[in-house]
């Protein structure tokens, strides 16, 4: 695991609300992996992002906003692999695909 990531997008979206703190403040919690609220933050600041566009970013159809994701994998016009999602933080099992 790179943390290096998380740090260049913590900096770049910090903001009054959401101030920039360095992430070696937390070292004494351990270091070398991704803390949860590393991970909640970069997921908070990037929802404020998406929430402020949402009436350009949502379907027209309204009924489509609360479906789930998933994975398609095709081959011309046939669909060789579908995985729907299940629920929410729900990744497409590359293993299988």
């Amino acid at each position: 695991y790179d943390p290096k990531w998380t740090v260049e997008t913590l900096k770049s979206t910090a903001t009054g609300s959401f101030p920039y703190v360095d992430p070696a403040t937390f070292d004494a919690l351990g270091d070398g992996y991704l803390r949860p609220f590393e991970l909640a933050t970069v997921r908070l600041q990037n929802m404020i992002g998406i929430l402020g566009q949402w009436g350009t970013l949502i379907p027209d159809n309204q009924d489509l906003v609360v479906q789930q994701g998933g994975t398609l994998v095709m081959d011309g016009e046939e669909t060789v692999y579908r995985f729907d999602d299940k629920g929410i933080l729900v990744y497409t099992p590359v293993a299988e695909a």
